[in-house]
């Protein structure tokens, strides 16, 4: 596989939302499209969809943490909106971004 595109309403927008909230730097950007390092040989990408509406329910991708715990509660310090903690395996929450995509954030240890 070469890269997980994540739709969004606005490039410019998402790219700070993403870097602010995660740190996450931009690797490339065009007219449309963009790709976030999250680590060496890893990352996604953003491409802008005019009318963009998120589909109810459905995680795209995961971000693998070591503590899900703590990423929750940073991320509700930042106002992100998340959902309750699932302890069925693999422990995870799920997210809301800032164009209204669910992504789960999942505990493997």
């Amino acid at each position: 596989m070469d890269a997980v595109f994540l739709p969004v309403k606005n490039l410019e927008e998402s790219l700070k939302w993403y870097t602010d909230i995660f740190g996450f730097p931009l690797r490339w950007k065009n007219k449309r499209m963009a790709g976030m390092a999250i680590a060496p040989n890893c990352g996604f990408h953003i491409v802008e969809v005019k009318d963009y509406e998120p589909q109810k329910g459905y995680t795209p991708f995961n971000f693998v943490v070591n503590n899900v715990e703590e990423i929750r509660n940073k991320l509700k310090g930042k106002k992100v909106k998340v959902s309750a903690i699932k302890t069925s395996e693999p422990v995870r929450f799920d997210f809301i971004d800032i164009n209204g995509n669910a992504i789960s954030v999942i505990q493997l240890n």
